[in-house]
């Protein structure tokens, strides 16, 4: 995000050196602060392994499991929620299906590419 802040009057506007400054301080300002905010905005590994363990945590308490997993075949992250009494899976992200048709798509792309070399 960019932020430009002008340190100048109107022409015809006479600033006295007071006011430059003031002007100036206050530019400095706000780009030190749309620095902070970006600076917070960006995700560390450290953070993100911390979020995933307090999710880890959170599923725990309710009897379910959380895992995640690579698909073999097309490399996609897979989130598994999975009953822990039963063992059976309550919900996928994503599904079964939605793996088989990007496969299916990659395949019929890779094909295509062929048949127009």
């Amino acid at each position: 995000m960019d932020i430009a802040i002008s340190t100048r009057l109107p022409t015809g506007t006479a600033q006295t050196q007071g006011q430059q400054d003031a002007l100036r301080g206050a530019a400095r300002q706000e780009e030190a602060a749309a620095k902070k905010v970006q600076a917070e905005q960006k995700v560390t590994a450290e953070s993100l392994e911390e979020a995933v363990s307090s999710i880890k945590d959170f599923v725990q308490t309710i009897r379910r499991d959380l895992s995640f997993d690579l698909d073999d075949s097309s490399g996609r992250m897979v989130v598994k929620v999975t009953d822990r009494a039963s063992g059976e899976i309550v919900r996928q992200i994503p599904t079964e299906e939605a793996l088989r048709l990007a496969e299916n798509l990659e395949e019929a792309r890779s094909l295509l590419f062929k048949a127009q070399a």
